[in-house]
């Protein structure tokens, strides 16, 4: 409810007509189609990685926003899972081991903790490395945040897809 009240406050003051920055966001609505309060947060994020990717706490940052959202869903998935007392879907059959099969949420998030994990690992051992590469973390935000995605074909599904399910079957017959 707060992030709805703040979300309308926003808006309201967005689509005020007597500040100065009304003009610019209707011209922009108009060639873009994307609402006022969208542009709004869309700028604001743009402008947070921006500072993020050249800020002293980006690892930290980026460590964090990797995980905050994740953690909350896996939470809730765990938690629904609880109260309807389902179990898991069952495995993919041979038919749908192709690239366009489905992915259940539990498979889905197993494999974003396995791949958050995984770059974790991989900075801690070439971090002094990865830290010369321009924009390393704000690329790192982008993948963790299209990994986390509520969509069918989010990057998790897509790593556990080709890498998890397709690579690492065969160690595990």
């Amino acid at each position: 409810m707060a992030i709805m009240n703040v979300y309308n406050a926003i808006d309201s003051a967005l689509r005020d007509s007597t500040r100065p920055w009304m003009a610019p966001f209707v011209w922009i609505e108009g060639r873009t189609g994307i609402g006022h309060t969208k542009l709004f947060v869309g700028g604001m994020l743009a402008a947070l990685a921006f500072i993020i990717a050249s800020g002293r706490m980006v690892m930290l940052l980026s460590n964090l926003l990797g995980f905050a959202y994740p953690m909350y869903a896996t939470i809730d998935l765990m938690v629904q899972e609880d109260i309807q007392s389902k179990t898991p879907s069952p495995p993919v059959s041979a038919e749908q081991s192709g690239r366009h099969a489905t992915v259940t949420p539990a498979s889905r998030w197993l494999t974003y903790w396995i791949t958050f994990a995984a770059v974790l690992i991989v900075q801690q051992l070439c971090g002094d490395v990865l830290q010369i590469i321009p924009f390393y973390f704000l690329a790192k935000i982008v993948f963790f945040v299209w990994c986390a995605l509520p969509m069918e074909a989010n990057g998790a599904a897509f790593v556990h897809r080709l890498v998890v399910r397709d690579y690492f079957k065969q160690f595990f017959n």
